[in-house]
Parts: C-alpha cells; sequence; structure tokens
C-alpha cells in the first residue's frame, strides 16, 4: 500500500546541513563545561547539541526545532539518580528491599516510556508547530508488558511480536499538530527480519569458525607466544564487528520498514537506508575515532545524521502546503503542557 502511495505523491527529501568544523566548536564547548562542573552542565550541553541537529535538519521551506528546557532535562536527571540511590540505600535496610525498588522501577517503564516520548515530541517542531504523543498509559502497558510476556512464554520465539507491539504503540501515538501518525505494517516482516538475522549469525559463526580454526591451526604451530596472543585478539575482534553488522542489519531493516509502512495524513514516507552502507559508515566512524582519541566524534555524528536524512523522504501529499497552513492557523495547546513534563531519557526505534 505505501509503494503504491510513494508512488502517486511526491518524495522530498529530508536535509541536514550541518557540517563538523561548526559542529565541533558547540561539542567541544559543551565537553569542557560538562567536565568543570562536574555533570551540572550536561543538560545545557544536551540542548545545545539536539537544537544544531533541529534547527540544521529541513523538508521543502521548512526546517525543525527543539524547544526543551534544560531545567525539565536536570529534574529528570536528579529523579534517576535519586532512584539509584534509593536502590543503593535499601540493600542497608533489608535484603529484599533492592528487589521491591527493582520490581517498582520495572512495573514504571510503560510510564516513563509514555513521558519521554511526550517530552521529545512536543518539544519538536516543524515550521512552528509541535509534534504531540497521546498519554497512553494503558496501550504502553499492553505493547511493553503484553510482548513481554509473549516472548517469555514462547522461551523467545514470540520475540518479534514484542517488537511489533512496540513499533506500533509508538508510531500510533505519536501526531503532528492534530493529526495522527498510522503505522500499517504487520508483525510477520519483524519475524522475517529477525529469523533472517539469525540464519545469517548462524552462516556467519559457522565460516568464522572454520576460517578461524584453519589459521589457527596455523599458527598453532608457531611457538610465539605474541603470536598466539594477536590472533586471539584479532579473533575477538573479528567475532565482535561481525556481530555488530548483524545488529546493523536488523536495525536498518526495522527502520526502513517500519518508515515505510506508516502515513501521516495523506502523506507517506520512504526510508532507503542500505545495510552495506550503514555497515561501512559505523566502521569507518569507529576507526577515526580511535584514531583520533575521540576529537573525530562531531565528525562522526555529521555524517551518520547526513546519510539518516538523505536517506528518508516524505511522500507529500497534493495538499500538503494547505495542511499545513490550516495547522498552524489552528494551532495547538499541547506544548503548553511541556514544562509539566521532566526528560527522562527513554528511546524507541521509530
Amino acid at each position: 500500500m505505501e509503494t503504491e502511495h510513494a508512488a502517486t505523491t511526491q518524495a522530498t527529501p529530508i536535509r541536514f546541513s550541518g557540517n563538523a568544523s561548526e559542529y565541533f566548536r558547540i561539542w567541544i564547548v559543551n565537553i569542557a563545561l560538562t567536565l568543570v562542573t562536574l555533570g551540572i552542565y550536561s543538560p545545557w550541553a544536551k540542548i545545545r547539541k539536539l537544537r544544531y541537529f533541529y534547527t540544521n535538519t529541513s523538508l521543502e521551506d521548512g526546517h525543525f526545532d527543539y524547544h526543551a528546557k534544560p531545567r525539565a532535562i536536570l529534574i529528570g536527571r536528579l529523579i534517576a539518580i535519586g532512584m539509584v540511590g534509593i536502590y543503593w540505600a535499601s540493600g542497608y535496610m533489608s535484603p529484599v528491599a533492592p528487589f521491591i525498588v527493582i520490581a517498582v522501577i520495572m512495573l514504571s517503564i510503560p510510564w516513563l516510556v509514555v513521558r519521554s516520548r511526550i517530552f521529545q515530541l512536543r518539544n519538536t517542531s516543524y515550521h512552528g508547530l509541535r509534534f504531540n504523543f497521546q498519554p497512553n498509559y494503558a496501550d504502553s502497558f499492553k505493547a511493553f508488558y503484553g510482548g513481554a510476556l509473549i516472548t517469555v512464554v514462547t522461551l523467545g520465539f514470540g520475540a518479534p511480536t514484542a517488537i511489533y507491539m512496540r513499533n506500533k504503540f509508538v508510531a500510533n501515538n505519536a501526531g503532528f499538530g492534530q493529526t495522527q501518525f498510522v503505522f500499517n505494517g504487520r508483525q510477520g516482516e519483524f519475524y522475517s527480519i529477525i529469523w533472517k538475522s539469525i540464519g545469517l549469525a548462524i552462516l556467519g559463526v559457522l565460516a568464522l569458525m572454520l576460517i578461524l580454526g584453519l589459521s589457527g591451526g596455523l599458527i598453532g604451530n608457531s611457538t610465539s607466544t605474541n603470536a598466539n596472543s594477536l590472533y586471539s585478539a584479532a579473533s575477538t575482534i573479528v567475532l565482535l564487528a561481525f556481530y555488530a553488522a548483524i545488529g546493523i542489519y536488523v536495525q536498518v531493516r526495522q527502520r526502513n520498514y517500519v518508515w515505510n509502512t506508516t502515513e501521516l495524513g495523506d502523506s507517506s514516507f520512504l526510508s532507503t537506508l542500505s545495510v552495506t552502507e550503514m555497515v561501512g559508515l559505523y566502521l569507518t566512524n569507529v576507526l577515526a575515532i580511535i584514531l583520533s582519541l575521540g576529537l573525530l566524534v562531531p565528525w562522526a555524528q555529521i555524517r551518520l545524521a547526513k546519510y539518516r536524512a538523505d536517506h528518508l523522504a516524505v511522500c507529500l501529499g497534493a495538499d500538503w502546503k494547505d495542511h499545513i497552513a490550516a495547522l498552524n492557523e489552528e494551532g495547538s495547546a499541547l506544548g503548553e503542557e511541556v514544562g509539566d513534563v521532566f526528560d527522562v531519557e527513554i528511546d524507541v526505534a521509530f
């Protein structure tokens, strides 16, 4: 359905205009002030970073913006620190107390996810109009704990259903102005993605075992301790890199599928991320960061943001401009609630 819609509408790409040298100045100041203030400046650092990335992201003649206040993020972090403190202190009161604290935190996850999405989306705008997220706590509980229960009961085989439920919940409760996003995906595709990744992992491990076994036999004949140590280190790095590539495969396939089956009014989305390109991007980013002792982190973040933007387009409906004009005229009171929400920094794929 999304393919037919995309074929009849104009695919307008998302643009990201940030550059590494400009962002480096923001990044290095953020790092310095966060260290000098022993972390207190980190909420202000986060706001500066997000505003830079959002304001440099555009669609047609409008750009995105981020409106969160550092105080709200600071409150959220203080609450998180307080929860950790309660957990630590509870161990001195009773051996059972830490488990009770963990149970309370676990039960609050659906609520925390909703509050996090409300905070993030209602502080995000495009063309001056805010996004929103519905405070649907009952569905959040079903999506997260219902999915977890299915995963446990099926001994993990039902995990794709849990992933589907979470993505559907997050997409269907998000909106732009008064218009809600609609997720039209099916859970069968999530099973396909997960089982293909498992198949690739099994084949890859078998191939790696064969290659490493043959090379290990040759190296094993050597009496050099250094050669054996280098072989062990190289084997570990190769295995970790392989599993990272499988994780990127799942991430890319799921991201493409979720966006390509999501609609906003009469507009849809087209995500064209490539698994091989993303693996290459992450690999070169990691190497650059290591070789530069961390100084190329801003360059890596800009590259990733630009690649993701370049491979996401909005298939705009014929009346898109009229729709935006009407929404701006109509306005939204959703942003008024932002000051009452704290940031708990929980992220979901969508």
